[in-house]
């Protein structure tokens, strides 16, 4: 029950104690009792239970150990000539004299003048993507991209971690797995918007840019946080294998390592980051680790261009150490709780063998990996020979039994032994059922910019820790040791392998899946909000083809969700970007004239009692050069013909108790209008005698046509509307434009079946439009879908909306739709065009929804009970993104400016109006 080296000492310093008070014969024998009780028996115990579980010899050895090897280390061009004189440095490579042998220069690299420890920096060379030790090892890091593991169903989390437990089975015998926090990277994005600010022309755009980077840059410099994965595999070289070809076994064998990892690690549904230079990718992970303060001012191309640079100006251009890159100018390690690394205060700590809690749930390691700015996590595992802990195993179940047997049940130390055999047996069993044996090392960074904010970070790490019943222990007077081992070198120092060491099967390896963190950061995307889990930006780039399949998007969110907040905040930061904006508005259009005024946009009102007006009638002549040039020779097909097909759908929805007889009837007249205006199947009949396109019949033309006739009068009557009645605007050629980057189309003075009718019509508009250059990135967004789609609509119209969710990635666009009905939005033809919008939108927007709304999208979208609870308490402002099988909780950001242009809260509102006035 007790550790012998503890044992062996509580009984030396016992009797040093013991006997020479024995031998004081001024005392009586009560005297000495009592001065032994006071002495040596605390002192006993304080033996056998030792300092932070070590024995008194091994707290002392390293407290002298740190007392001696208490250190600044300088890089040499850092340093100034008096402190070149006094001070270690970290060596670099190729300074030793030739006669020296491998063995030699590493104990002469190890002493300075003045006795103090000097290590040379452990990495010789990257060559052949794998690290080159100078231990003679040979490593290999690959970056894994993470997944929302939390927001899964049971289902996809149990079969997440049954495909990692396979993994492991067949992963190197040691790994190491790091886990990275840092402040975001905004720097590219940043860039970009400045690139932006400085080509757009419209000065109102411009100002909303300039708003819309200060708003990046106040959340990048306090809440934006981002991680990085990775795991660290060394070579393990085959018992007999030949030394000579150790160097080409060790880059195969890594190299099938990693594919085995990207293989396996896949079907969780990470995916193993692909690197166009391997070697500079583990160049900058280990300067990015070194320099942690510095990286983030100068990357490492910039920092090694500068290194280049220096030697080719002293002649020295070939001899470049690989320390020269990566090594940081300072290193302070005088002091026992924290060290001091390129200026930022680093401390280091462990969970000890006994700080883990029996039993964990999958995933329970997120817990740390999302801990915050400045919080990295360092897992060790490493596999044991199966036969040699079975026999171990087998040997200490027969100890413990017999232990059983001589101690009385009513000893304290009874249970202890019962614990004891049932985990070796459960042990037992596991093994016994094909699972391997790991000892699981967990170590934890916390960095800090001040001494003041480290304490306070720990503390509060301390509590976490608490919290979730773990023990968090600090590595005191190992901190050097603790930085040697967290660098993504694969080597866990002895002494905190044994202090912080925990026995655990596959199973129990497996559920603590560590790739939990999944972000959303496209440098060439645009700012939605922050991941309320885990503090990081999304940015999202939705044409980016390599990470989403098409770029269209659907809104869901019950009445005052924040629906037309959200896709206003989209439509003006895609248009600050410079990408053509569509916005179709049946409701409530005149919350979208105040930002389209203010960003410069047209704003453009199809109602009766508006002069805008779009001829349906129209057949628009489309600028199809960028499709001659990509194409070449086209099959020519009747514009005429396509015209038609479209204007059935328009009167399907203004005529919907048409009948067969009446179509075919209606499809006649049409062919005879356009013929009125010299117009046939053949294209160039468009274009009059100077080569320019013919004037348009108009629904007045039309009207004539079918009053002529009996058996078509009646659509005529209903015709009439149109033509001489109430809105007989629509009875006029097109005068608007779409020529502006940023265009709202407002349709919401139209009511009853106006309104279907008018949302036809301009999306027709627009789609035209849209399919003119299909190398330029364009968006159509479409508010209460609804309308089109819903049980007031028809499947002509419903198939229309469809084939654009499906087709518009082909023209290089996005069609991006909102609904607040979600019955109504699933109700046609039970749903089917609904559905089809959802099935061909790879990205979703999940607002705060109704009970009974939320149950029905949890069935179509194959959400978890934890999302579905998620989504009914959500405020406003906060919503659920689904994309590329990840989901993520989203705090939507609007800068002040924005928020003015597209608030509908009346609150705000009241204090723009104040502000205005006074």
């Amino acid at each position: 029950m007790l550790k012998l080296r503890n044992a062996i000492e509580a009984v030396i310093l016992v009797a040093g104690i013991t006997i020479p008070i024995l031998k004081i014969t001024v005392f009586s024998f009560t005297a000495k009792t009592i001065l032994l009780c006071l002495t040596a028996l605390p002192i006993g115990i304080f033996a056998l239970i030792g300092v932070g579980g070590e024995s008194l010899t091994a707290f002392l050895l390293n407290f002298f150990r740190f007392l001696r090897n208490r250190k600044m280390l300088y890089r040499s061009d850092a340093m100034s000539e008096q402190e070149e004189s006094r001070r270690p440095v970290w060596q670099s490579e190729g300074e030793w004299p030739e006669e020296y042998g491998e063995e030699e220069k590493l104990k002469k690299s190890r002493k300075t003048a003045k006795g103090k420890a000097n290590e040379p920096f452990p990495v010789e060379k990257i060559e052949n993507g794998i690290c080159y030790l100078r231990d003679k090892r040979y490593i290999k890091i690959i970056e894994v991209e993470p997944i929302n593991f939390l927001l899964r169903s049971a289902r996809e989390q149990r079969n997440i971690i049954y495909s990692y437990m396979s993994y492991l089975k067949i992963s190197p015998v040691r790994m190491q797995i790091k886990v990275v926090s840092k402040k975001a990277d905004i720097s590219n994005h940043l860039d970009k918007i400045q690139e932006a600010i400085r080509r757009e022309q419209d000065e109102r755009c411009k100002v909303l840019l300039m708003d819309y980077y200060n708003l990046i840059r106040r959340i990048g410099l306090k809440e934006a946080v981002t991680r990085r994965f990775f795991i660290v595999f060394a070579y393990e070289p085959i018992p007999g294998s030949s030394k000579k070809n150790e160097e080409k076994d060790a880059v195969n064998q890594l190299e099938i390592a990693e594919r085995t990892a990207r293989t396996y690690l896949m079907q969780c549904g990470n995916n193993v980051v692909e690197h166009e230079n391997p070697d500079s990718f583990m160049a900058e992970v280990l300067y990015m680790l070194l320099n942690r303060k510095t990286s983030t001012e100068t990357p490492f191309s910039a920092r090694a261009a500068a290194e280049v640079e220096k030697y080719i100006a002293e002649g020295d251009a070939n001899a470049i150490p690989i320390s020269a890159f990566l090594l940081p100018e300072q290193m302070d390690f005088s002091k026992a709780a924290y060290c001091r690394i390129d200026g930022l205060y680093c401390s280091y700590f462990m969970i000890p063998s006994t700080g883990y809690k029996t039993q964990v749930t999958a995933g329970w390691l997120s817990l740390l990996v999302n801990a915050g700015e400045g919080i990295d996590i360092d897992l060790f595992l490493s596999k044991e020979p199966k036969e040699k802990i079975q026999f171990q195993l087998g040997r200490q179940i027969r100890i413990n039994r017999s232990k059983m047997k001589e101690t009385s049940d009513t000893n304290t130390d009874f249970d202890d032994i019962d614990s004891a055999v049932r985990a070796g047996y459960y042990l037992k069993d596991g093994l016994a059922n094909n699972q391997d044996f790991y000892y699981i090392n967990t170590l934890i960074t916390i960095t800090a910019d001040s001494r003041e904010e480290l304490e306070w970070r720990t503390n509060e790490m301390k509590k976490l820790m608490l919290s979730q019943d773990l023990i968090l222990k600090p590595c005191y007077f190992r901190q050097d040791l603790a930085f040697a081992s967290v660098l993504p070198l694969n080597q866990l120092h002895k002494s905190l392998h044994e202090l912080s060491k925990r026995n655990v099967l596959t199973t129990g390896v497996a559920s603590c899946y560590p790739y939990v963190s999944f972000e959303m950061s496209d440098d060439n995307g645009i700012l939605l909000g922050v991941n309320k889990y885990n503090n990081s930006l999304i940015i999202v780039d939705i044409f980016n083809s390599r990470i989403y399949k098409n770029a269209n998007m659907v809104l869901l969110g019950t009445s005052g969700a924040g629906k037309t907040f959200t896709m206003q905040l989209m439509a003006l930061r895609l248009r600050e970007k410079n990408i053509q904006t569509f916005i179709l508005a049946p409701l409530k259009g005149h919350e979208f004239r105040r930002a389209c005024h203010n960003i410069g946009g047209e704003f453009i009102q199809i109602s009766p009692a508006s002069k805008n007006c779009i001829n349906i009638m129209e057949i628009r002549k489309n600028d199809k050069t960028a499709e001659d040039v990509i194409d070449g020779e086209r099959t020519e097909r009747s514009e005429l013909s396509a015209k038609i097909q479209r204007l059935h759908i328009f009167f399907s929805l203004l005529i919907p108790d048409m009948t067969h007889e009446e179509r075919q009837l209606l499809d006649e007249a049409l062919i005879q209008t356009y013929a009125g205006k010299g117009i046939t199947h053949q294209n160039e009949s468009l274009y009059d005698e100077m080569g320019s396109y013919k004037t348009m019949p108009v629904l007045g033309d039309l009207y004539d046509v079918l009053k002529k006739s009996t058996e078509t009068r009646r659509m005529a009557n209903i015709l009439n509307r149109l033509v001489h009645g109430s809105a007989s605007t629509f009875n006029q050629q097109t005068n608007v434009r779409l020529d502006n980057k940023y265009i709202v189309l407002d349709i919401s003075e139209l009511t009853g079946d106006l309104l279907t009718v008018g949302m036809f019509l301009v999306l027709d508009y627009v789609w035209d439009k849209a399919k003119e250059d299909r190398t330029q990135e364009k968006a159509i967004f479409i508010d209460e879908v609804w309308q089109l789609i819903g049980a007031s609509s028809n499947r002509l119209a419903a198939e229309f909306v469809l084939e654009i969710f499906k087709i518009i990635r082909g023209y290089g666009g996005a069609a991006i739709c909102a609904t607040q009905d979600i019955n109504d939005f699933l109700s046609l033809d039970d749903g089917k065009y609904g559905k089809g919008i959802i099935n061909n939108s790879k990205t979703k927007i999940v607002l705060n929804l109704e009970d009974e709304e939320a149950q029905r999208v949890q069935h179509i979208l194959n959400l978890s009970d934890t999302e579905i609870m998620n989504i009914t308490h959500f405020a406003r402002g906060n919503g659920l993104i689904l994309t590329n099988n990840n989901t993520v909780t989203v705090e939507f950001k609007a800068s002040g400016l924005e928020t003015e242009m597209i608030t509908t809260d009346r609150e705000q509102l009241r204090e723009m109006i104040r502000r205005k006035q006074e």
